[in-house]
């Protein structure tokens, strides 16, 4: 494999950190209004009308998560041939369990910080309880529309359907190209139910896929031999991220924006990071964290201790916090993964 075809690791990881700040103020601005106005939260120096709207629009972060499935596991995917695809995304799924699994494990042991969250489980039985708890733990409860400890966690139903499903949208960009990326923008006009995850986030996934096959990184890559070029490429794609995001704060056009805003955006991290060499180290550092952090901040902003976070008052001083408490529990629980030797266990290797 050509990796001058692909943009590297740093971006993707950039690009997972920036997602995550954004999930982080999206959270917290948006879906919190009560806790906003129950502890005085301070708009200084925006005005409350373009705080919400662009809280509204960290709601993005998703777009940029399933885009980035769609390049990396296209590209993955790319290089094998069937039964080395269906491997690797068994392979991909327990990955995806064995992080999840550790966090929930934990999340239980929390629980008697909130009591009344774990006993909720239990409220037609026992023996439903256990059921709902194995549903829970292994991700799907979003799926089959059960009883869960954390809301936010809607998100491990749809990132597993994502797995299986890339194999098959692989093989049908494959063979259709760039039409099945016409298709996917036009899907819910086929009568596909839009308030379902699947129509709403299936173009950004579509364009990550295209992104993938067409070799688009190492084309730009190619066009881009002066730091000039650099430089006017880097300003393009950085105009097409603010139009199609001004456009998505203005009119909506939700699914459609949502991809180009990705493809914009990662075309400008590539260029900057890759070709360039501008390193966000900081956002890096998130982006290696930001699973952990997904399954978390919840916990912290919303379940346990929310007065705590929003103290500070001003939506600034809030995000930083939240951010830096996020980031510290998730180093913390990543450490303790590894000293358990969790990712070891035989289970999660049964088609490595």
């Amino acid at each position: 494999m050509n990796t001058d075809n692909y943009f590297s690791k740093r971006v993707t990881l950039t690009a997972k950190g920036l997602a995550i700040i954004l999930m982080l103020f999206h959270h917290l601005f948006y879906d919190a209004a009560g806790f906003v106005d129950r502890y005085a939260v301070s708009s200084a120096p925006l005005s409350w009308p373009l705080l919400n709207d662009l809280s509204f629009y960290g709601k993005i972060c998703v777009s940029i998560f399933v885009f980035l499935t769609g390049y990396g596991m296209a590209v993955n995917l790319g290089r094998r041939d069937t039964l080395q695809r269906q491997q690797y995304t068994l392979s991909r799924f327990l990955k995806l369990e064995c992080g999840f699994v550790f966090v929930y494990l934990l999340t239980l042991l929390s629980s008697v910080l909130q009591p009344s969250r774990f006993a909720a489980y239990f409220a037609e039985g026992r023996a439903k309880g256990l059921l709902l708890i194995l549903i829970d733990g292994l991700g799907l409860a979003n799926f089959f529309g059960t009883q869960t400890y954390n809301g936010t966690w809607w998100y491990m139903s749809f990132a597993i359907f994502l797995i299986f499903l890339m194999p098959i949208a692989v093989k049908l960009h494959e063979q259709f190209g760039f039409c099945m990326v016409a298709v996917a923008a036009l899907i819910t006009d086929f009568g596909i139910d839009g308030s379902r995850a699947f129509s709403i986030y299936l173009f950004s996934l579509s364009l990550g896929i295209w992104a993938a096959q067409s070799h688009a990184a190492g084309r730009i890559r190619r066009r881009c031999e002066s730091t000039s070029r650099r430089w006017l490429y880097l300003l393009a794609s950085l105009l097409g991220f603010l139009l199609f995001s001004a456009i998505r704060i203005k009119w909506g056009f939700y699914p459609w924006t949502a991809g180009m805003i990705c493809l914009c955006l990662s075309s400008f991290l590539f260029i900057l990071i890759d070709l360039l060499g501008v390193r966000l180290r900081l956002m890096e550092v998130l982006g290696k964290y930001s699973m952990t952090i997904f399954l978390t901040h919840t916990l912290i902003y919303n379940h346990y201790f929310t007065r705590y976070i929003y103290a500070p008052k001003n939506w600034f001083l809030i995000l930083l916090l939240l951010t830096a408490v996020s980031l510290a529990v998730a180093a913390a629980i990543e450490a303790l993964r590894k000293l358990v030797r969790w990712d070891s266990l035989p289970i999660w290797h049964l088609w490595g």
